[in-house]
């Protein structure tokens, strides 16, 4: 490890009033496949089509942290402080070549319109702006998406104009909006910061 290299996450957790962030594990496979398999209330709106099976889940929920040839996921899970339970999963996507990061999130129905999504994209922007140290942080979301669209914008993030990415989902051309932040509009209006668990290195 040295200095100068971009920094590796070895270990973060974010709590914040509503839910908690923490590494996904093979452990949350059981839960996630109930509230995402065979839902099209939430794989209607995102590229993957969900989970197949349990097992599927469990392989990909086996290591938080993935690594690309340009880029590293982490992936977490969404747990709903108040009772415990696995409300959905966010994933970080840290780009190696660039200050950037890109989010992905998926919130279970039970646990939508009640703020969760919306604090928990949130504290995954404070993590990747705190933790990772990148200017810019991007989501996609699909034009329709008005939901989702309501969360990036109360976070702070704005439509990026003429960034329109089209997507092949089950045989039909999807247009999606590209959504951003960058690190000098997010500091004018950065909340106190959360409750945070992160060890971090630097690698070369």
């Amino acid at each position: 490890m040295t200095s100068s290299g971009r920094v590796v996450l070895e270990h973060a957790e974010v709590a914040g009033e509503l839910v908690q962030l923490r590494p996904s594990s093979a452990a949350d496979a059981a839960a996630s496949f109930e509230l995402v398999h065979d839902q099209p209330a939430i794989t209607d709106w995102i590229l993957w089509d969900g989970p197949e099976s349990i097992e599927e889940l469990e392989e990909r929920y086996s290591c938080w942290v993935q690594e690309r040839e340009d880029r590293t996921l982490y992936a977490f899970s969404i747990v709903e402080r108040a009772s415990g339970e696995w409300a959905g999963s966010i994933g970080v996507w840290h780009y190696h070549e660039e200050p950037v990061a890109v989010l992905g999130y998926l919130v279970g129905v039970p646990y939508q319109g009640r703020g969760l999504g919306t604090e928990a994209v949130s504290c995954a922007v404070e993590l990747a702006f705190r933790e990772l140290q990148v200017l810019l942080i991007r989501a996609e979301v699909f034009a329709n998406n008005l939901p989702s669209i309501r969360i990036l914008e109360k976070v702070g993030m704005r439509h990026d104009e003429g960034e329109e990415i089209f997507h092949e989902k089950r045989g039909a051309e999807v247009l999606s909006h590209s959504y951003s932040i960058s690190r000098v509009d997010w500091e004018l209006a950065a909340p106190p910061k959360g409750d945070w668990q992160v060890r971090s290195a630097r690698a070369d």
